[in-house]
């Protein structure tokens, strides 16, 4: 009995000091990945998110769509029927506490393609490539997220950015960047995600989703020159569709159809199919406003106003979280208008309203419909006033994405405009600060040095 006590004595001893050199480097139940399929697996958590619409930041959801749609005024929040609109926010301001969960989602995205670049080095087969190439072309989207949400637009490189995080170390808190500094680190991702070539849509991020991300993020920063080709290579490879085909792509709720190349609900189960039913139920109760329906000017021609919304002005469109080709061909649109290559621009207006208008005749230079001074937006993304054919593309882009979520960025980009909307006696005002998101408090209060977005105090 003796000689076992000693034994187990000496076990105990040595496993102890062991552990606890264990524990000092990896704690229990958190280890770093080492093979291919360890590392697969943690993105495969973030894609399997994404393709059952549990993902609230990647791409989004129908809760998310229907948030940010209220943001703007695509919805009239003056006639929210009640109480079904209880669970919709009046204006952007109501919820601005709600985005800094946002900040840090996205950056627990960074955190783990941190933890696949930094450890996984091996890239002998398909599936290694496709791996790390998924885990920098998720990096890139997320830092494209949070710049969209949490910086200014972009005026100059050397206004504020974000932190950068390019390891896993949670002791780390970085002070934000300069716009240039986080421009050229998302280029830089997206580039090399590209090089990876990823073909397996099982990652989702495939080449040419990563092309479609790294096209809207130089739409976002104003670099037109690079976009347009990207933009042309997915326009040529995924063809716009009109008609019964293309209302048949916008209405399905879990499939991939047409030039659709990336989406949320993939697929559908009890809670997602649930969740997203609600959620097309309570949108009903705050109607299209006005405005927005006017845009519609050819009537029943444009199948668009056909299935978007009903003739009492409620939603009847899928709240889609996708990227399609149209974003392309408006894209370029708008590009080529800002180069001032105007025929160029006009070519891919008509382009797309041809596949949604019937008995459609081109738009010239001569019979664009003159800028409406009633319009919210009064200036480009360059700053400058509109003209007839900027006006045309933004409308355009108004309709195409209707409850897709897209409006707020436009507003956001295009001059940031002040409006407001009147509810139970109140005015609820949208200023120009409140596009731009707050970094989360605690984070604010425990980096020193870090720069909060202006118009927020605690």
């Amino acid at each position: 009995m003796r000689i076992r006590t000693i034994i187990l004595a000496s076990v105990l001893a040595l496993t102890g000091t062991s552990c606890k050199s264990y524990l000092d480097i990896k704690p229990y139940g958190k280890t770093i990945p080492k093979t291919s399929e360890e590392f697969a697996a943690l993105l495969h958590t973030r894609l399997n998110e994404i393709d059952y619409a549990s993902d609230d930041v990647m791409i989004g959801n129908a809760s998310t769509i229907m948030e940010f749609e209220c943001y703007t005024d695509n919805l009239d929040a003056n006639l929210t029927s009640y109480p079904a609109g209880n669970t919709m926010p009046i204006y952007a301001g109501t919820r601005i506490n709600n985005q800094q969960s946002r900040y840090e989602k996205l950056y627990q995205r960074i955190r783990d393609c941190n933890i696949i670049i930094n450890n996984f080095n091996t890239q002998v087969t398909e599936e290694d490539k496709s791996v790390l190439g998924t885990a920098y072309a998720m990096r890139a989207v997320a830092y494209y997220h949070l710049l969209r949400e949490f910086c200014e637009p972009f005026e100059s490189v050397s206004q504020p950015g974000l932190p950068l995080v390019i390891e896993f170390d949670m002791e780390s808190r970085p002070l934000r960047s300069n716009y240039g500094q986080t421009m050229e680190f998302i280029e830089r991702d997206f580039v090399k995600a590209i090089g990876f070539n990823v073909k397996a849509d099982i990652y989702r991020y495939t080449v040419d989703v990563t092309k479609a991300y790294l096209a809207k993020f130089y739409f976002w920063t104003k670099q037109w020159d690079k976009l347009i080709p990207y933009a042309k290579e997915l326009l040529d490879n995924y063809p716009l569709l009109s008609g019964a085909a293309y209302q048949d792509m916008i209405q399905a709720q879990n499939a991939m159809k047409g030039n659709m190349i990336f989406r949320s609900y993939r697929f559908g189960d009890q809670s997602s199919n649930i969740s997203y039913s609600s959620v097309k139920q309570i949108v009903t109760a705050r109607p299209a406003s006005k405005a927005f329906v006017d845009l519609f000017v050819e009537g029943e021609k444009d199948i668009r106003q056909t299935f978007y919304f009903n003739r009492i002005r409620q939603t009847t469109k899928n709240l889609m979280a996708c990227i399609r080709t149209d974003d392309m061909c408006l894209m370029l649109a708008e590009a080529y208008a800002h180069k001032n290559e105007n025929a160029e621009a006009i070519s891919y207006l008509n382009l797309i309203r041809s596949k949604r208008i019937s008995d459609y005749e081109d738009l010239t230079m001569d019979n664009l419909p003159p800028v409406n001074s009633a319009s919210l937006i009064k200036r480009d993304a360059e700053g400058k006033p509109l003209t007839p054919l900027m006006q045309a593309i933004l409308n355009e882009r108004r309709k195409e994405f209707f409850a897709e979520g897209d409006r707020w960025y436009e507003l956001k980009r295009n001059g940031r405009p002040t409006f407001w909307v009147a509810n139970d006696g109140r005015k609820f005002v949208t200023e120009p600060y409140l596009y731009t998101f707050p970094l989360p408090r605690v984070d604010v209060e425990l980096t020193p040095g870090l720069i909060q977005n202006p118009g927020y105090t605690y």
